[in-house]
């Protein structure tokens, strides 16, 4: 699996060393993080990650042409921005980063998306 990060992509086989990476990556105030098998932003499927200091916004990308965001408990159609404002996300479709570590190990271990958490389907 390859983790990509500003201009890094690391591969990662051992998922320790993938969970690492990750929490690195989640511990951070503003991140982009993007998850596939080779590193490729339009392979599918694949995880796009946003973070920012409260939490984290999940797109799952599938084989099928479909698209799925995390769907967190927020409620409310808040805007939250991401990445110095790059990104725009509502404060429903964000979750607790320990829930996005969980979808992330699980999308390592079956490239797929996880049912520990809820998804939106976009498209």
């Amino acid at each position: 699996m390859i983790v990509s990060f500003g201009h890094d992509n690391i591969s990662c086989n051992d998922l320790n060393e993938f969970e690492a990476l990750v929490n690195q990556q989640l511990s951070m105030d503003s991140a982009e993080i993007w998850i596939s098998e080779n590193g490729d932003t339009e392979e599918c499927p694949c995880l796009a990650i946003l973070v920012n200091e409260n939490g984290a916004y999940i797109n799952y990308f599938g084989e099928d042409g479909s698209c799925h965001a995390s769907y967190g408990e927020g409620g409310d159609e808040t805007i939250i921005p991401f990445c110095d404002g790059q990104y725009e996300v509502r404060s429903s479709q964000i979750i607790s980063k320990q829930d996005a570590l969980r979808a992330i190990l699980a999308f390592f271990q079956n490239k797929g998306r996880s049912d520990l958490i809820q998804w939106l389907q976009l498209y």
